[in-house]
């Protein structure tokens, strides 16, 4: 049986997809179907285009409006053609008398259309229509380096009257455009005290990436006592964000231990950027600090430069408050663990935290053990099954799955029966019906023949038996089946996967059931139920899982190969003046 996931499938059912490598607690039952809903094709036809187009003519500001709209959301979903009503959105844009949302909505479709002929009109409007059109239209100016704005904003940076919002754009275009020019005008303002703090910060923000050298007497400047307030620490800092001279270094150390969070994360981060070995005799401390920000400095150069007794320490921040943190640790020492000298100091110490109070750890070190598949942290896991915190009892559930010692099984079909049993009055959240379906995917993974009687009550529809353990009872079911076919269980599973439709006030089938009934027939090459299957789809495959699934069983035991739903065909712009006599689609690029 093929075993590509499909993570369209995935997305539907609400599983949670892990990316960039995390750890997280995933389901074998998700990485069954081979199937793929097929993407909706966005399609316009030739008058639809035109009407639109059209509709920006019409003196209704409404419709100017939302044929603006739709036309930015057409060019969005990749139908170039649009850029044909950039003259139409032009007029809008300059028309004295347009109506301030059509002029926005026009002005940013033309930005949306990269329309960078029309930055003389937008320029011209955003400089006498009022703020909002300001803060659209400039940003992109800057992004087109448009020229002549440059004299606005410097103008801007050189007054006293000027508003708030206003000189924040003049200070984030001149460091887009990386005005060279502007930079003496930037620290005039980031030492002006009378200044608020946002535009002074913001200032040396952009003077620090405007200029790479010659900063740091400018950086000294701002904090020649340590009595110097954190603004001024933290803008001596920005200045050099861009700087690696040793005077700028030098400076950066001194601030990478400052007592303000804020600033020694500054600091520390610019640091780790030229050189993490600048770090590296910085970081216990670092670590230590009482800021999630600080301490993720300190980890990030220790990770860098690992050692035995450096992954040792690291180690004890699987229990850290913030879980940005413990999570980053947990697959950093995941990653270091590859490394032969590295493997067991950060095995023993993760079996520390699994063994010691804190549920922080116990969850990150239950997760990491698990990944590694260390097996001598099956009877802590165990132990852990009985924690009040169902953070841990999710991530130890999946440990030992992972782990997959035949000597749980007996603790785990016990505590999978006392789930069940305390589940059936009244169902359970969440993170129970997780924790539920990792037991169940366990016994089914290890064949465990005990457990058929406690996962056939998850077939009957019962909410209150939960969707994840639900689906992985199902799943395990076929998995102790495999290969031997048990018709009376499969007719059971078909009609799951068949369920009619509920009357208005009852729930349907849940999806996940439907399709691990399908794939646990297929397990065990049922084809008696085929036929019930074929009718329950109907003469053609809709794009929906449950069709989709049986397709892909009836490609499986029979070898029959079913024409795959056609995509959906939808037009970027919704039902916005949609021609009703040119039906020829023009199709988006590839």
């Amino acid at each position: 049986m093929r075993g590509v996931a499909s993570s369209l499938v995935a997305l539907w059912l609400g599983m949670a997809v892990a990316s960039g490598g995390e750890i997280q607690p995933d389901f074998l039952m998700d990485a069954e179907l081979d199937v793929s809903i097929p993407k909706p094709i966005q399609g316009l036809s030739k008058s639809t285009t035109a009407l639109w187009i059209e509709a920006l003519s019409r003196p209704e500001a409404d419709l100017q409006r939302v044929a603006a709209e739709t036309i930015a959301q057409g060019h969005r979903s990749g139908f170039p053609e649009l850029s044909a009503a950039a003259s139409r959105l032009v007029a809008i844009v300059a028309a004295e008398t347009s109506h301030p949302e059509a002029r926005f909505a026009a002005a940013r479709a033309l930005i949306v259309l990269d329309a960078k002929d029309a930055a003389d009109a937008l320029f011209e409007a955003s400089q006498k229509n009022g703020a909002d059109l300001k803060q659209l239209i400039e940003p992109a100016l800057a992004d087109w380096r448009f020229v002549p704005i440059r004299k606005v904003w410097q103008a801007r940076l050189e007054a006293h009257n000027v508003r708030h919002r206003d000189l924040l754009l003049a200070i984030r275009g001149a460091e887009t455009v990386e005005d060279a020019a502007a930079v003496g005008s930037l620290l005039k303002i980031v030492h002006d005290r009378l200044r608020p703090a946002t535009v002074r910060l913001a200032a040396a923000r952009a003077a620090g990436r405007i200029r790479n050298s010659g900063l740091e007497a400018e950086s000294e400047r701002l904090q020649p006592l340590p009595s110097a307030n954190r603004l001024n620490r933290l803008c001596a800092v920005a200045l050099l964000e861009q700087h690696s001279s040793d005077a700028a270094l030098e400076i950066l150390l001194r601030l990478a231990v400052d007592p303000e969070p804020s600033v020694a994360t500054a600091a520390l981060t610019r640091l780790n950027a030229v050189n993490v070995d600048l770090v590296v005799p910085l970081a216990e401390q670092a670590m230590q600090n009482e800021d999630a920000n600080v301490r993720e400095q300190g980890v990030h150069a220790w990770v860098a430069r690992p050692t035995r007794e450096r992954v040792s320490l690291l180690a004890r921040l699987l229990d850290d408050q913030h879980p940005r943190i413990r999570a980053n640790v947990r697959d950093e020492l995941f990653r270091l663990a590859a490394t032969a000298e590295l493997d067991g100091p950060i095995r023993q110490k993760t079996m520390g935290v699994l063994a010691a109070d804190g549920w922080r750890g116990q969850e990150q070190a239950a997760l990491l053990l698990g990944a590694l598949d260390h097996e001598p942290a099956a009877d802590r896991l165990v132990e852990l099954l009985e924690s009040t915190r169902s953070e841990v009892t999710v991530a130890t559930a999946w440990g030992l799955r992972k782990i997959a010692v035949p000597e749980t099984l007996p603790q785990i079909l016990d505590k999978a029966t006392r789930q069940t049993d305390l589940r059936k009055p009244g169902g359970g959240d969440r993170d129970f019906d997780r924790h539920v379906a990792h037991l169940c995917e366990a016994m089914g993974l290890m064949n465990y023949a005990p457990a058929e009687d406690l996962l056939r009550q998850y077939i009957p529809k019962n909410y209150n038996m939960g969707e994840f353990s639900r689906g992985a009872a199902i799943w395990a079911l076929g998995k102790l089946h495999a290969g031997v076919p048990d018709e009376p269980l499969a007719a059971l599973l078909a009609a799951r996967i068949t369920d009619p439709a509920p009357p208005p006030d009852q729930p349907p089938e849940m999806m996940r059931v439907r399709l691990m009934g399908t794939v646990s027939i297929v397990r065990m090459g049922v084809t008696s139920q085929l036929e019930r299957l074929r009718a329950y789809m109907g003469p053609k495959v809709m794009g929906i899982p449950s069709h989709l699934a049986i397709r892909w069983a009836i490609r499986e035991l029979t070898g029959e190969i079913l024409p795959g739903p056609d995509p959906d065909i939808v037009a970027p712009g919704g039902r916005f003046l949609e021609s009703l006599d040119d039906r020829s689609l023009n199709l988006p690029d590839e």
